[in-house]
């Protein structure tokens, strides 16, 4: 917590707080059109606490991307607030906020995009060092070397340009990046998507091990429920812009509330079947029910959202008042330490 002593944070609260972010894009439609408003991100409200990781799961176009920008405040929100150990980002003096991206450190999707591919290996992790000030000229390139050997890459690429490498050793050349400022706090952006399957595996067993050695927090954004379920402790399911279901991993991927959690399950049957090996009869009856659960059609725009439910149309289980009542996220009966917002579980 070295970065963190000239901030005035709280003891006990969460390394990151969502509090009702909004993120509207106002434009208009040709010259002369109609003004409207694409909802990229509406009302979300999460929390991250320490040495703990939560998934962010859902559709493209369903918000993800643009709530990581504002967290690692990139993006300013439409409204909304973003706490840092109980301190408000968007309140913070220039000093708190160089300290705040610091501790606050974000993987993005693409790493050859997020590599500059005029600078060696050792100019890209030894930038930040040189700009907070973590290591002196004598023993910086050991501090790289140290950051490099975390990620399972040797000292021999330091002079190396990224194009030299594959999509899997740039993004841990990423990963390395993030790691040289000691965060608090990694956001990671579909980090593995951009990678063949062989090497996602890789990547995540580095993130594993870093969370478990560093105590480190994740946000960890994908649309990748097997990689969801691995790593993270508890779980945000998200659908044009708002977040439909919260719990802790093991027991949503035990029994999805939500009709739209449920369908992304049936979307990719892939992701339970060696699970379900020598499952017990119980559970085999619960993945039977979830293959039935896929939604109709595809995700409707953010600019054109459905009035009650934003998921009715595709709901395989809407009734009277999915298509009117837009429906609360809120703890439901009898499931305890979980939030969904359905009909079917709460009343309305």
């Amino acid at each position: 917590m070295d970065s963190l002593r000239s901030l005035p944070l709280r003891k006990g609260e969460p390394v990151i707080k969502a509090q009702e972010l909004k993120k509207f894009f106002p434009f208009k439609k040709g010259l002369f059109g109609t003004e409207l408003v694409l909802k990229a991100v509406d009302g979300v409200s999460l929390e991250v606490a320490e040495n703990r990781v939560l998934g962010v799961v859902g559709e493209s176009g369903s918000g993800k991307s643009t709530l990581a920008r504002m967290v690692t405040a990139l993006d300013r929100p439409t409204s909304g607030d973003v706490l840092f150990y109980g301190k408000s980002v968007f309140a913070m003096d220039r000093h708190e906020l160089r300290q705040f991206r610091r501790s606050v450190q974000i993987i993005f999707q693409d790493p050859f995009a997020s590599l500059n591919p005029r600078a060696t290996v050792f100019d890209t992790i030894a930038e930040p060092l040189r700009i907070h000030r973590l290591a002196g000229k004598n023993d910086i390139e050991q501090k790289v070397a140290g950051l490099l050997k975390d990620v399972g890459l040797g000292k021999e690429i330091l002079r190396r340009y990224p194009h030299e490498f594959s999509g899997g050793q740039r993004q841990r050349i990423c990963i390395a990046r993030a790691l040289a400022v000691s965060p608090r706090l990694i956001v990671a952006d579909e980090p593995l998507s951009a990678l063949d399957v062989s090497i996602q595996a890789q990547i995540l067993n580095i993130l594993s091990g870093l969370k478990k050695r560093d105590q480190l927090s994740f946000l960890f954004i994908s649309h990748d429920l097997r990689v969801v379920e691995y790593l993270s402790d508890e779980v945000a399911v998200m659908y044009l812009g708002k977040v439909v279901e919260r719990s802790g991993a093991e027991r949503l991927f035990e029994k999805p509330l939500h009709p739209y959690t449920a369908g992304l399950f049936a979307s990719a049957p892939a992701i339970r079947t060696k699970e379900m090996s020598g499952a017990p009869p119980e559970k085999m009856k619960i993945a039977e029910e979830i293959k039935k659960e896929a939604p109709k059609g595809d995700i409707p725009s953010p600019i054109d959202i459905p009035p009650g439910c934003p998921f009715h149309p595709r709901c395989p289980r809407r009734f009277a008042p999915c298509d009117k009542i837009l429906p609360r996220l809120m703890e439901p009966a009898g499931q305890p330490g979980r939030l969904v917002a359905c009909h079917l579980w709460n009343p309305y």
